[in-house]
């Protein structure tokens, strides 16, 4: 899968995650259009429709509420995509959803296999094991791998891979079925195996797995984890896309 292909499911996924047409997508940078529940769709837990942006190499593919859709277009709609997630702009987003009984919840950075991703080779001397669903379902509770695996019903854990040393699991990548066309990584290493490039081999090869059954394998973290934004680089994944979520407040105004 190379890099083109890449751009063109993450394309197909964003829109189906915000309600867009590629029509539009041909003819906008910034595409505003009602929330509706897709089929396929990333939108589980806290998230809600009400708001929501993908900032993508210079495209925002935006969704919200049809009762502020005007309001956000007037806004939005000849805005730098580029500029988004300005604190000064996020400040004054979230108090006009605050007005509506909505906030946001967070903003992430994702990741995406780069153009070079295949010319990343890892050696380990650990004994890599891929996990079907059932293994998966065996380790909840285990916090040493919380963020291999999030046991989320609207984004089940699909596949791991277990780093395992003298019948030990040291290491978990794992990955989740967040939307119909890409899967989300998660890794954990334990305390005494860190330092040795172990996540970055584990997240390369999970990716290189996933993306052998046509899916795009994305990696998100906070802006501050300098270590987990280190890990996504060395595992031959690039920045490539930010995301504005929200969620009710106690006492919204809107259902």
């Amino acid at each position: 899968m190379d890099f083109e292909e890449i751009d063109a499911i993450v394309r197909r996924q964003f829109r189906l995650d915000t309600n867009c047409s590629e029509e539009m997508e041909n003819e906008y940078r910034v595409m505003i259009n009602p929330s509706r529940k897709v089929e396929g769709a990333r939108f589980y837990g806290e998230l809600s429709p009400f708001f929501r942006a993908i900032v993508y190499f210079g495209d925002m593919y935006l969704c919200c509420d049809e009762r502020i859709i005007e309001e956000v277009r007037y806004k939005y709609l000849k805005y730098a995509p580029e500029w988004f997630c300005k604190f000064t702009n996020l400040n004054e987003l979230n108090r006009f959803l605050e007005g509506y009984g909505y906030s946001i919840l967070d903003t992430h950075i994702y990741y995406l296999p780069g153009r070079d991703f295949y010319d990343y080779e890892f050696e380990t001397d650990y004994d890599l094991v891929y996990l079907e669903p059932e293994a998966i379902l065996e380790l909840k509770g285990d916090k040493r791998f919380r963020n291999a695996f999030a046991y989320i019903p609207d984004a089940p854990d699909m596949i791991g891979l277990a780093a395992m040393f003298e019948n030990e699991m040291i290491g978990c990548a794992g990955a989740s079925a967040d939307g119909k066309y890409m899967w989300q990584i998660g890794v954990d290493v334990t305390e005494d195996y860190r330092g040795q490039g172990l996540s970055c081999a584990l997240t390369h090869t999970l990716a290189a797995k996933i993306m052998e059954k046509g899916i795009v394998p994305y990696y998100g973290t906070c802006e501050s984890h300098s270590i987990s934004r280190r890990c996504a680089i060395g595992s031959g994944f690039i920045p490539a896309f930010c995301e504005v979520y929200v969620k009710k407040d106690a006492g919204q105004i809107l259902p």
